[in-house]
């Protein structure tokens, strides 16, 4: 699978969420797209609220579950039963932690990660 960069993964975003395409005509690839980029938003986010130091495993952890609940929030409407549930939610896993590289680097947050 090719991940979107974030700008694609926005776009993808756009695509589902607000229903820039029509249900039928979803792949997994797209709603993992979707997926990710709103995990990335929701970790974003509860990051900003709670004021946690970043930590890679646990962002890695954070997105792997607000990626699956977001597909599977998907899935519970009945809209996507032309798709596999478990592929989409594996798909907007890897794309969240994708994500998350291209954001802040690989290895962001470990001992010894130097930005500069």
């Amino acid at each position: 699978m090719d991940f979107f960069d974030m700008f694609g993964a926005q776009n993808a975003y756009d695509q589902v969420y607000d229903q820039g395409r029509p249900r039928h005509e979803m792949t997994h690839e797209l709603i993992a797209g979707a997926a990710g980029f709103e995990a990335m938003r929701m970790f974003e986010h509860h990051r900003e609220n709670e004021g946690i130091p970043e930590h890679h495993e646990l962002a890695k952890e954070l997105l792997a579950g607000f990626a699956a609940a977001e597909v599977d929030k998907h899935f519970e409407n009945g809209y996507y039963n032309h798709l596999d549930q478990e592929q989409a939610r594996y798909q907007a896993q890897q794309q969240a932690g994708y994500l998350y590289d291209q954001q802040y680097g690989q290895g962001y947050g470990q001992p010894g990660y130097n930005q500069y």
